[in-house]
């Protein structure tokens, strides 16, 4: 049993630079079990304490200015910090659980574990004409290997019990129903061979295991991802680590196994499924999945796509170009459109090889929506703008994300294809000086009826938490100003009343149980949308949200105007209460801001500016 099975979530983080008042209320009011105290400075650092000894620590020092010093975190051993995968009997009896640089909880081993629960789809009727088997995804790989050394990866599915709790709810594929894997190797090791092959659903216990060979070529711990598809849709991640050793180094002869339950799969799919992988040495690699069979294309590869400078530094000035056209008249107006089409223009020349560059320009009155599932962080796909040239004659062609329904999701997160609405929290903080935020409150609170229920949260720290934390709130809308840290998304800003501010890495412990009503979650505000790489994986307020347990998220790349965004929001609002999935929801929005330029220029660059994470056929049912 590793740690992530073991590791507990019911505690409150605390930042060491914190009031020592406001974390004492904090603390108070959601009742955890543990208090967990971040600190960073040149280096990440956690101390883990419970509640009770936080509190007491903390109300004898109420007069000191922050939980530093409170705490005495600099005379304090730090809590050792540990991965996820990491055997929990050899762990110490205390240790916070890191899940790829991610806060996912704490083990104590005088604190009994919490059950284990695998996820499960939500509600939808899978079985209907099938015969389903319960599967989970396996893979045997030896512990320590040799430099140089050629060892075999074996992939299987085996067969697991089915839950007794919930049974009508239990995942699972039908017999025949052919799952694809595909390995990346990360760090250290290198394929010899192909790097993919296809298991098939079987009455066994066990399938016949697929057999991948790999060579370690560096010292050290090696890495590899191994992923596994069912027509596309990513089904389970296993992030496999294998220490390489040098020769004559004696070996030990224990081989490894790790196991992970396949996600949910809906039978509704989109027309194209997109599946990015940013590879070690700056590549990037497409694979394509259609559900039409006759286009042939599934986990079809394109490229590698070699990125020559730092996406980070790049699509930080091209958000800033955007944020900088001016919009004053119908001339400025004319010009930014055209701007904008020169850079979707050039992103897509650049990002996509040109035989992928062909068939999408040759797919759009075939298909309607499109779903991305990105690695990286960085490239704002939505952004790129068809074109093809014919006999020497070039065309353009809409934005992505105008030509299709198109979101995106981060792999390896459970999809929601359920939202609801039927219980929704609205933030606006009271100082934040937007003429037009004061109407989208009204806007966001008239839409409250006999079948739903609008409640404004005020916007100060404590009160958002405590919200927050109580999972009861199926829609999220916060309206106000946001903020983006490149070099730290985990570190981004909203910023609510009397100068307080919530970062994504506040959404960790007791507060990820905002997850528990799988909300959709529309953060109104500049810059929120974008995302990075954390310390060792993506960072920023969507992933925050979705790894909470969010069904859906709605955010801005670059700073948007005022009454557009407002506009925006009310247009989206009115298609999603009519039971429209969110991807055409979305589209249909883009095509109605646009439109309401009338004969002037669009110019306004902020139709684009929103990135939507969801199922694209997800909608709010009643």
């Amino acid at each position: 049993m590793d740690l992530r099975q073991v590791a507990t979530t019911t505690f409150v983080l605390l930042q060491a630079t914190w009031s020592v008042e406001k974390s004492y209320h904090l603390v108070e009011q959601l009742g955890p079990s543990h208090v967990i105290v971040h600190s960073y400075n040149l280096q990440d650092a956690y101390y883990l304490f419970s509640a009770q000894e936080a509190l007491a620590l903390l109300e004898r020092a109420l007069n000191v200015p922050s939980v530093d010093e409170a705490f005495r975190l600099e005379e304090r051993m730090t809590t050792p910090a540990l991965a996820g995968d990491v055997d929990a009997e050899s762990a110490p009896d205390q240790c916070i659980v890191l899940e790829e640089g991610h806060l996912l909880g704490f083990f104590d081993a005088s604190v009994p574990p919490r059950p284990i629960v695998l996820r499960r789809g939500e509600g939808e009727d899978l079985s209907k004409g099938f015969e389903l088997e319960v599967r989970s995804l396996v893979a045997d790989f030896p512990k320590e290997v040799h430099l140089q050394e050629t060892f075999s990866l074996l992939v299987f599915l085996s067969a697991s019990p089915m839950p007794e709790a919930d049974p009508t709810k239990a995942f699972a594929l039908p017999v025949g129903a052919a799952v694809d894997i595909v390995v990346w190797p990360k760090r250290g090791v290198i394929l010899e061979g192909p790097r993919d092959g296809t298991l098939v659903v079987s009455s066994e216990e066990e399938t016949l295991p697929l057999q991948f060979k790999l060579r370690g070529v560096a010292l050290g711990p090696g890495q590899l991802e191994m992923w596994a598809f069912h027509q596309g849709q990513p089904l389970a991640k296993l992030l496999l680590t294998i220490m390489i050793l040098k020769a004559p180094a004696t070996i030990s002869a224990q081989s490894d196994r790790q196991e992970q339950s396949l996600e949910p799969v809906s039978l509704y799919q989109p027309d194209l499924q997109v599946f990015i992988v940013e590879q070690p040495e700056g590549t990037v690699t497409l694979w394509l999945t259609a559900f039409d069979p006759a286009l042939g294309l599934n986990l079809k590869e394109f490229g590698p796509i070699h990125l020559k400078v730092p996406p980070r530094q790049y699509f930080q000035e091209l958000f800033e170009d955007i944020e900088r056209l001016p919009l004053g008249n119908d001339r400025e107006r004319a010009a930014a459109e055209q701007h904008l089409a020169s850079k979707g223009v050039h992103l897509f020349q650049a990002l996509f090889p040109a035989d992928l560059q062909r068939l999408l320009w040759s797919l759009q009155k075939r298909i309607k929506v499109v779903e991305v599932q990105s690695v990286e962080p960085w490239i704002p796909w939505e952004l790129c703008k068809l074109c093809w040239k014919e006999d020497k004659l070039a065309e353009e062609g809409p934005f992505l994300c105008e030509a299709f329904a198109m979101t995106r999701w981060i792999p390896g997160i459970a999809k929601k294809p359920r939202l609801r609405l039927k219980n929704m929290a609205v933030v606006v903080p009271a100082d934040s000086k937007l003429s037009y935020a004061p109407r989208e409150l009204d806007y966001l609170l008239s839409l409250a009826d006999n079948n739903r229920q609008v409640k404004r949260v005020p916007a100060t720290f404590l009160e958002l938490r405590k919200a927050l934390a109580a999972g009861t709130y199926d829609g999220w809308h916060f309206s106000g100003h946001g903020s983006f840290r490149a070099f730290d998304p985990n570190r981004s800003r909203i910023k609510l009343e009397n100068g307080e501010t919530l970062i994504p890495e506040d959404l960790s412990g007791v507060v990820s149980n905002l997850g528990l009503a799988t909300p959709f979650v529309f953060l109104n505000a500049c810059q929120v949308g974008r995302s990075a790489m954390s310390l060792t994986d993506i960072g920023g307020w969507a992933s925050a949200f979705l790894r909470a347990g969010a069904g859906a998220f709605v955010g801005a790349y670059w700073s948007i105007y005022d009454k557009s965004s407002f506009d925006f929001a009310q247009e989206l609002y009115a298609h999603l209460l009519t039971n429209m999935p969110i991807g055409e929801a979305v589209q249909k929005t883009r095509a109605a801001i646009r439109k309401s330029a009338g004969e002037k220029p669009a110019g306004d660059p902020t139709r684009l500016a929103y990135t939507v994470f969801a199922d694209p056929l997800a909608m709010v049912r009643k």
